[in-house]
């Protein structure tokens, strides 16, 4: 080896050594003895990395190798590759609240599926206000105002378009009934139109505007279809059931007769509709509807809907749109720690609770608000904002108030 080489060497040991004996990794391999360089000085560093001088105090006694002096004002080259050669210089990886910082979510209400059933049975074409024809060439008998006079059917057509436009929590699908022109008390198994499909609104519009007036009101047997149809549905929803229908139902009896009054039928019908977990609204168009009552009654929601102008029909499917659903709200991600979440109502922090606040649903996705909170947004007076904030572990508590 000559001169320079075993300067280089000796820098190149002496450097490692420190930087190893400083991490606590292992130990340096053992130094040989090296040859004498005697008087001489050489510069350099291992690799060309170094800035250090290299001398030899040959006044020093019982030294037979150099003394070794560096500047380590810079770091050589293969300090990286050097120093650990089986761990790489790599940080840490961050623990679970390395990046947490308080994460807001805006949520969504989840929505209901809601089948409509309507009835288009020939008492339709009476007057919304009365049980007489708006006009004289449909029949008998004749209203003695027909001015501004609407017939029930044509009264339903707009009503249920503004309330399709205007409940954005919903997913409508369709029944008519009865099914076909003959007044035969007959009704289909299947819907005019499911309520998972994607373009429902606009099919639900076109089914009622192409709808003709049947004889008969087999209503027992559509809240029968309806409640089989909701039942095969496999989402997580709640369902009810919105009959819309200008009174008493007929085609009672076996084999059905159109002469048969079925008022308990129904109400039967409207029973299992609720025991199945679909509560039944009832919308009663025209003036002679307390029949209706015991069919809501039995449904679960107290009592029918009376509407006797255009108007009130408009009114009465917008607040049941509001009403019904559930008091689930959802949010695009689940929070990091669970036991760190903030629930808040319209801004308000709200208490996890079972009982009168908040809990979770069928994930930690889902905030269902309990009691007062509950009852608040199923009385469709005021909107209602669900606000969820992700905490981080071992965070001070909430603000009770949102800004």
């Amino acid at each position: 080896m000559d001169r320079n080489s075993s300067v280089r060497a000796t820098i190149a040991v002496a450097s490692a050594t420190a930087a190893l004996l400083l991490l606590h990794c292992n130990q340096p391999p053992k130094v040989e003895n090296l040859p004498g360089l005697g008087g001489s000085s050489a510069k350099g560093g291992a690799g060309g990395g170094g800035g250090g001088d290299v001398k030899r105090d040959a006044a020093a006694p019982g030294n037979d190798g150099p003394i070794v002096v560096i500047n380590a004002d810079v770091i050589p080259a293969w300090w990286i590759t050097a120093d650990a050669p089986q761990e790489p210089d790599t940080p840490p990886p961050p623990s679970l609240d390395y990046h947490c910082g308080i994460i807001q979510q805006d949520t969504v209400r989840k929505p209901a599926d809601i089948m409509l059933v309507l009835d288009r049975s020939a008492s339709m074409d009476y007057s919304i206000g009365d049980d007489c024809y708006c006009d004289s060439s449909v029949g008998r008998p004749v209203c003695t105002d027909t001015t501004d006079c609407k017939t029930r059917w044509e009264s339903l057509k707009p009503a249920i378009d503004a309330t399709l436009a205007n409940s954005n929590n919903v997913q409508w699908g369709l029944k008519l009934f009865p099914t076909g022109s003959s007044g035969n008390c007959n009704v289909s198994d299947s819907v005019e139109v499911p309520v998972d499909d994607p373009d429902s609104i606009t099919k639900i519009q076109q089914a009622v505007e192409d709808a003709t007036l049947a004889l008969s009101t087999p209503t027992a047997q559509a809240i029968e279809v309806a409640t089989s149809y909701l039942q095969s549905l496999d989402d997580t929803n709640q369902k009810f059931i919105l009959l819309a229908t200008d009174g008493e139902p007929n085609c009672g009896g076996s084999p059905a007769n159109i002469m048969t009054v079925d008022v308990d039928g129904a109400a039967a019908e409207a029973a299992a509709a609720k025991d199945a977990g679909f509560p039944v609204y009832v919308v009663g168009i025209g003036p002679n509807l307390e029949n209706l009552t015991k069919i809501a009654y039995e449904g679960g929601t107290t009592d029918y809907y009376p509407v006797s102008s255009p108007e009130q029909l408009v009114d009465a499917l917008s607040s049941i749109s509001k009403v019904v659903g559930s008091c689930v709200y959802t949010s695009e991600e689940a929070p990091q720690d669970p036991e760190n979440v903030a629930v808040y109502v319209n801004k308000v922090l709200v208490e996890k609770s079972e009982e009168n606040g908040w809990t979770y649903g069928d994930s930690t996705k889902e905030i269902r608000l309990t009691g007062s909170y509950c009852d608040m947004i199923m009385s469709g007076e005021q909107d209602v904002s669900v606000q969820i904030l992700f905490g981080c572990p071992g965070m001070p508590p909430f603000d009770p108030f949102l800004p």
